[in-house]
Parts: structure tokens; sequence; C-alpha cells
């Protein structure tokens, strides 16, 4: 019943046997002849031919809306096929910021690129504001950011927590007074389950100099949400473009700083004290974003698969 079911739907798109036998470059005859058969075979009609222009009839619209389906089913498995294809010919473009560090995205992007090899991994790091537009431009597949985006044009999916943290001198004065609170390399890794008394209020700290991220970072903006929640107007002596720079000259005894729990490991964890800061503000959700009108590669899913594991 549904063979020769391009020529059905061509008519249905031009409401007319002669606009759609010139679209399919086939005679009028012959196509109204074929489009007989179809409803001789299905025992009823499809078209209304009585109306101008042509419309469907009740049974029509349900044919009709049949196709629509095995056109979508037939699309979903071309997808697949050209996905399977690309897992060993594709590529992947991905944005994010603080890729300098040893994190959960850097360790999914190593162990990507390890288990598909012939994929052509493009990395940028990159702002959230630099990073969207390349996402918007078609420049990137994915963008990994905290930053809000309009979910009417994007899809994102939830891939870690993280949260601010406070980082202060090891030879400032004020942290032996708050030892009890200080955090140890596991719990920076384990802050979801942190219980409250090992928090500090971020106003215990106001009279010590700061070294914040500039005003144009959405970090930044954070930061100051988290003053102002804690009433006091921070002491700034230095302001920077990234994070891990803002860490290097915390250890010189420069001033304290707020960065992402992300952010520390084994290897850079010496030279500060860590404090959990009280309140809600201080946790930022980790997505990852696409454009909802993109196709969702195969690479794409593995991918995010790969980082949302390693979130666990």
């Amino acid at each position: 019943m549904f063979r020769n079911m391009e020529y059905v739907y061509a008519v249905y798109e031009s409401k007319s046997f002669s606009k759609a036998a010139e679209k399919l470059h086939i005679s009028q005859p012959s196509l109204s002849a074929m489009i007989k058969k179809i409803e001789q075979q299905a025992g009823t009609s499809i078209f209304n031919r009585k109306t101008f222009p042509i419309s469907l009839t009740p049974f029509g619209i349900e044919y009709i809306r049949a196709i629509e389906q095995i056109f979508e089913i037939t699309d979903y498995i071309q997808n697949i096929a050209y996905d399977t294809h690309a897992l060993n010919h594709g590529k992947l473009s991905i944005g994010a910021s603080n890729l300098s560090v040893e994190s959960n995205l850097t360790n999914a992007i190593a162990e990507f690129k390890t288990t598909y090899p012939n994929i052509q991994l493009n990395i940028f790091e990159a702002s959230t504001i630099q990073a969207k537009s390349m996402l918007d431009s078609g420049d990137l597949d994915l963008m990994i950011t905290n930053r809000p985006l309009s979910q009417n044009k994007y899809s994102r999916i939830l891939c870690q927590c993280e949260f601010l943290i406070l980082a202060v001198p090891d030879g400032y004065p004020i942290n032996e007074q708050y030892q009890h609170k200080q955090l140890t390399l596991d719990e920076l890794k384990n802050l979801e389950i942190l219980p409250p008394e090992k928090e500090i209020s971020l106003k215990d700290f106001s009279e010590i100099p700061f070294i914040l991220l500039r005003d144009d970072n959405y970090l930044r903006s954070c930061t100051n949400t988290l003053f102002q929640s804690a009433g006091f107007e921070p002491n700034i002596t230095l302001e920077l473009d990234q994070s891990c720079v803002s860490m290097n000259f915390a250890r010189m005894g420069i001033g304290a700083t707020i960065f992402s729990n992300r952010l520390i490991n084994s290897q850079n964890y010496e030279g500060l004290k860590y404090y959990k800061i009280s309140g809600d503000l201080s946790r930022r959700d980790m997505f990852i974003f696409y454009r909802k009108t993109n196709h969702i590669s195969l690479a794409m899913k593995h991918f995010i698969d790969m980082i949302c594991k390693k979130s666990v």
C-alpha cells in the first residue's frame, strides 16, 4: 500500500496533480493512474477530487500521517548509519573554560580520544561568551559551562556540580582561627556531603585582601553575589583573567581568592588553606549545551556519556 508513497505525498504537498507531476517530472495521466491504483489497493480514496484545491479524505489524512512517520523512521535509520560511519571518520568540536587543569572534563576528553582515535577532536578553551558565539555559528558541537543559557534555543544536560571555595594563603594569621574548618583534598572532592559545621561565613574573612577575576568574567559576577550576600565590599588587591593564575598569586601571599573546587588536585593542593563557603550561592551546576536544531551525532552522545559517567 505504501509503494510509491512519495508520489502521493507530492500531490498532498502541491494540492494539485498537475503541479505534482511537473515536480516529479512525469506526465499527469501517469501520476493520476498511479494514485488511483494505490487507492484501489487501499479500498478507499485518499484525495477528494471535488474540492479546489484537492483535499484529503479522512482516510487520506491518516495515510499522510503514516507516510510522515515512515519518513521520520527512514531519517532516523539513515542518521544511525551516518553516525556509525562517523565514529570512524567524523569530528567533534567542544568549547569550555579551565582546560588547563585536571578535571572531569579533561579526563573525559582524554578517554574519548583514546577510545575513538579516528575522530577529529577539536577542543577550544574559551570564555562562555566566546564559546556561545561559536556554538551559534556551528563551529562548536558542544559547549560546557555553568552559565545559564536560553532553554528555548539550547538543550542542556547536567554533567556535574561544583562549589566556589575560599582559598587563603598559608601564612595568613586568620587561618589559625579556623583550623577546624580547613578542607582536606578528599573533602574538596566531596563537598556535597560535607557537614554544615565545616562551612565558614565569608564575612568572617572580610578584613583580608582578595584576588578576583575581572568584571567581564562570569565567575566574578558569582563572587560579587557572594560578597553582597555576606554584606561587605572586598578589599581587591589584584584582578586577573583566569582562576589558575589567581591561585598562583594567592600562593605567593598576595591575597585570598575564590574559585571552583574542581580546580584542586594533588599537584596544586599545597600552599593554600581551603574553606567551604556557607549557603546555596556557592554551588554551581555545570551543563553540556547544544543547539536544539542540531542532529545529535553518535560522537556527541558518546562524549556526553563519558563526562557524565566521570561525574558520578
